[in-house]
């Protein structure tokens, strides 16, 4: 016998307040400008730091504060354990595959993406331009960022409560993937998105779902955007 109606009303609301908490940057962009400025009292950015790398880094820091604000909301709200975001020790197995494979998924994502565009440089991005502004250290920051971020919601907390809400693993893997990969194209263009990211986000995407564990996904990440730091 199928579940009435409401019980499938809270994986709903989850999923409503997770996406709220994930535009958060979105909506405290007019706070970006006294982040920044504390940043820079804090001796965390210097004071001649380029305006594009100030913003992104204050939005940066918006970020950090939607995960905690995510992870407040499972642990106090929802009344769940992490390992309902898959935050659970990983087997060591999973976190060599994720390291092993990262890069040579990234090179083909590249390669795809050479072969689509042939090999002709693309119109640069807003993602292009953020990239090109930051230094070392803060692409570093960027890198942690992303794979700590963009894991835990789109991974973590979006695969495991469609899956509350469906019954479905590999259809909420699917719809996360799906999403994960469209929200890049706004900042990345369609070119990037659907051949570097898209590649690159099935590595990920196929661990969650085969292990139920995030750190694979996060390591997988980090690593896969690592050559960004070639870029500092």
């Amino acid at each position: 016998m199928s579940e009435p109606p409401r019980a499938r009303v809270w994986p709903a609301a989850a999923l409503a307040v997770g996406t709220l908490l994930w535009f958060i940057p979105t909506i405290g962009q007019p706070l970006t400008e006294p982040i920044a400025d504390a940043l820079k009292g804090l001796g965390l950015l210097a004071d001649g730091t380029d305006d594009d790398a100030a913003w992104f880094m204050a939005t940066l820091v918006l970020r950090w504060a939607a995960t905690v604000l995510l992870l407040v909301f499972v642990l106090t709200v929802e009344r769940r354990p992490p390992s309902s975001l898959g935050l659970d020790k990983p087997h060591r197995k999973h976190l060599l595959v994720a390291a092993s494979l990262a890069l040579p998924m990234t090179m083909a994502g590249v390669g795809l993406h050479l072969l689509v565009t042939g090999g002709q440089p693309e119109q640069s991005t807003q993602t292009d331009q953020i990239i090109a502004s930051l230094s070392t250290v803060q692409l570093a920051h960027l890198i942690i960022n992303a794979a700590v971020v963009e894991e835990l919601f789109f991974r973590g907390f979006l695969i495991e409560r469609v899956i509350d809400l469906t019954g479905r693993p590999a259809l909420a893997a699917a719809a996360a993937y799906a999403i994960f990969v469209g929200s890049h194209i706004p900042g990345s263009g369609w070119a990037s998105s659907l051949t570097v990211v898209a590649v690159g986000a099935l590595l990920p995407t196929i661990l969650y779902a085969r292990t139920r564990n995030l750190f694979p996904c996060i390591v997988a990440h980090t690593v896969g955007n690592a050559p960004l730091l070639l870029s500092g």
